[in-house]
């Protein structure tokens, strides 16, 4: 190849790359979609999007309020808890649910066992002895009558099947639910003919025509058992249906069967059963469904229902727990509950406890399983199914955005602008987000992962060809440094990447540590995601109040926070930024902790430690792997503070350095001399008490302590008691007052021989 030739390859190459990288594609997707290629990520990913944009569109409230929920939770567990146990219980409650008059009601719970109070040989004993104290000589004698009634009473318990199914038959629109067990290639569907599954009346497809079509169009084919009531119960129901849910990757709930084929016949999920029942799709009550094998629709009633070939329905998704009416079960038992909050309303009952069925939704991980009969019950009576778009649109796109990045390679068009060709691909990826995002919102789920991926690929694979040198290794730089540091501080490596080496240099700095208190010991009372949220809405708003005074995030170590003050940028008020954030983290801590007690949650503390001093600040680390951070006793003794505000009882802790430097603006006072652990020498500590400015309250807790400690300093052990009680019966709650009394106190008990130098001994790190 000529030279000439080398160098029009060599101009072309990006445009060359993106082409190629826009054809590979495309072919995958389109291997993906016919099944040869299996890409689950891709998948995920789109899954996640949709997810998002649930999110971007926000909640919605329900389109009227004739869909309630009735909860079997926690309160109900804590007063009723026979009603959860005890068939006969839930009898009692369907008596009670009636006198309020609900249009309709499914039960969102199964009763597949007879209830086994007592084993069955108990039971005949207990009926022969009932017969024979009938038939004995002295049965109308005082302890024959008391050992009858006794156990009639026994008897009464052991009949909750006979009382449900009383209740389910004097209500007379109760519906119940059944759940399929799908064929798996292990097991075999029910065969055409195989018996109707009891408890499904006005769940079964009336009109249905089964057409040949391949297993990818066919609704999912059900075994022949089916997990649903006893017949004695589900003869006294008004129907039932199907309760069935898909998973998708990951564990959330976002899709449906709307029919489920067993033994030739199809049937609907329960919320349908309800639904047509409704009177509002009209053609009768209950109205008429219609269903043939591959089409794209359900009709129930007057309504078209969106599916995919299989009879799978993607869920419009209203909100978070609590966007449906709620109602407890314990407050309906009691006859608490408003007296229109269930007249003619269509009734979901589920549990709603914090220990059963929950699942993971596009709005919440571990939301109350009836929400999701709920919502499909809401989306089947005001049309709020998703519907998806066909696979050529994705591909479509995928080709046009490909094509559009393709031809930004020409040179003439990058030269001298190769960020054009990366705003080019953020623009072309935001216009397709914003164009799904609305489509969205009109109902409609086009692909994103897809076009949006191919997008970023061919972006990054044509910039990593034409950026080869300096470029590629600015966005190295960029990349390993961003995500960490300030921006100004990338914008100054990229110009000098000289800077970016092993070590450090020595500058006088502040560093500040802060703890959550206790964490250890509260963590192991919440489950994972409780605490994960937890640290989410703690972190946040401190991380916040670092950055927002100019400080430098450095790690999160767990719940403890740890910010540099004066780098990577210089400050000269680095030592005052250090303090404002202190005193914010403890106001900022004050307003959560409102929340958190409202919602039940630990009225946590934390205690923060700030020190300045010189420390080498820089990369650090190995040749593989650095971070920018600081080291030296300085920092360690910051991290050592932070500790000691536990011993202290107080909020904030610094070293001698920090009055220095920021004693202008702040109240400080001195607590004490220290040897803190793992650092020879004696430190002098001081207690930040807020803003210079706070008035007569810091500066009496500074003049009170002051003359106590001298006091105690010189043995004078009945002056420092009588001033530290002095101080302490006007405020009481000053913590290092109170160590120092009892310190006081020991002391005077117990005086220390002559070597005592009045300096503390840190006790824990």
């Amino acid at each position: 190849m000529t030279d000439a030739r080398q160098h029009a390859v060599a101009r072309n190459l990006p445009l060359l790359v993106a082409a190629l990288t826009t054809a590979a594609c495309t072919l995958v997707l389109v291997g993906h979609k016919s099944g040869w290629v299996s890409l689950p990520a891709l998948d995920a990913w789109e899954l996640d999007t949709v997810d998002a944009r649930f999110t971007v569109r926000g909640v919605q409230r329900p389109a009227d309020d004739r869909i309630v929920i009735v909860g079997f939770d926690d309160q109900l567990r804590r007063q009723a808890p026979e009603v959860m146990q005890q068939r006969a219980g839930w009898a009692r409650f369907l008596l009670a649910l009636d006198r309020y008059q609900p249009h309709a009601v499914a039960l969102d719970a199964f009763f597949a066992e007879p209830e086994a109070v007592l084993p069955p040989a108990t039971v005949t004993q207990v009926d022969a002895a009932v017969q024979a104290l009938r038939l004995a000589p002295d049965a109308t004698s005082t302890a024959a009558r008391q050992a009858l009634a006794a156990l009639a009473a026994v008897q009464d318990a052991t009949r909750g099947d006979e009382k449900l199914a009383a209740a389910l038959g004097r209500s007379g629109n109760v519906l119940l639910s059944a759940l399929f067990f799908f064929e798996n290639g292990e097991t075999a569907p029910a065969a055409p003919g195989h018996p109707e599954p009891s408890g499904l009346r006005g769940a079964r497809v009336a009109d249905a025509a089964v057409l040949d079509r391949p297993l990818g169009q066919r609704p999912l084919r059900a075994e022949q058992d089916v997990y649903g009531s006893l017949p004695l119960l589900a003869e006294r129901a008004a129907g039932g249906g199907a309760v069935n849910v898909l998973r998708d990757i990951g564990g959330a709930v976002r899709r449906m069967p709307l029919v489920i084929e067993h033994g030739g016949r199809y049937y609907l999920p329960l919320a349908l059963a309800l639904a047509a029942r409704s009177g509002a799709l009209g053609a009768g009550n209950p109205a008429p469904a219609s269903y043939a094998t591959g089409d794209r629709e359900i009709v129930l009633g007057n309504r078209a229902l969106p599916v995919d070939p299989r009879g799978i329905a993607l869920l419009g998704w209203l909100g978070p727990t609590g966007t449906f009416a709620y109602v407890s079960a314990a407050d309906v038992l009691t006859g608490r509950a408003a007296k229109d909050s269930l007249r003619d309303k269509l009734v979901l009952v589920g549990y709603t406890d914090a220990a059963r069925d929950r699942v993971t939704t596009p709005f919440s991980p571990v939301q109350p399983g009836v929400e999701v009969h709920a919502t499909l019950l809401h989306n089947a009576l005001h049309g709020g199914l998703m519907q998806g778009t066909p696979g050529w649109l994705g591909l479509l796109a995928v080709v046009g955005l490909g094509a559009t990045m393709t031809g930004l390679q020409l040179r003439r068009v990058r030269q001298k602008r190769a960020w054009l060709v990366a705003a080019a691909g953020a623009v072309l990826a935001l216009v397709w987000l914003v164009a799904a995002q609305l489509l969205f919102g009109r109902g409609y789920v086009v692909e994103v992962a897809a076009p949006v991926g191919s997008v970023v690929l061919v972006t990054l694979v044509s910039l990593s060809t034409a950026l080869i040198s300096e470029g590629r290794e600015k966005a190295e730089l960029r990349r390993a440094f961003g995500h960490y540091v300030s921006r100004d501080l990338v914008d100054k490596i990229l110009a000098d990447p000289a800077r970016v080496r092993l070590g450090g240099e020595r500058r006088e700095l502040s560093v500040l540590f802060s703890d959550i208190r206790g964490f250890s010991k509260f963590s192991e009372q919440m489950e994972p995601e409780q605490l994960s949220a937890f640290l989410n809405e703690y972190l946040t708003p401190m991380t916040r109040i670092v950055l927002h005074n100019g400080g430098m995030l450095d790690k999160y170590i767990g719940d403890a926070v740890m910010a540099v003050f004066g780098a990577p940028l210089e400050m000269a008020d680095h030592a005052q930024s250090m303090c404002s954030v202190a005193l914010d983290m403890q106001r900022t801590l004050s307003e959560l902790r409102q929340g958190w007690e409202a919602r039940g949650l630990p009225a946590v503390e934390i205690g923060v430690g700030l020190n300045a001093g010189p420390m080498s600040v820089g990369n650090m680390g190995s040749e593989m792997r650095f971070d920018y951070t600081v080291m030296g006793d300085s920092v360690n003794l910051a991290s050592r503070l932070e500790g000691l505000t536990k011993e202290y009882r107080c909020a904030i802790l610094c070293g001698p350095r920090v009055p220095e430097l920021a004693g202008g603006r702040f109240a400080f006072r001195e607590l004490d001399f220290v040897r803190v652990k793992g650092r020879g020498g004696v430190v002098r500590v001081y207690e930040l008490l807020g803003e210079a400015a706070a008035g007569n309250a810091s500066a009496d807790r500074i003049e009170q302590y002051g003359s106590a400690l001298a006091a105690y300093r010189q043995r004078q052990w009945a002056q420092a008691e009588a001033t530290l009680r002095r101080h302490l019966a006007g405020d009481g709650g000053d913590g290092p007052a109170t160590v120092l009394l009892e310190r006081v106190l020991a002391m005077t008990k117990d005086p220390p021989g002559d070597g005592w130098d009045g300096v503390y001994d840190q006790r824990n790190k």
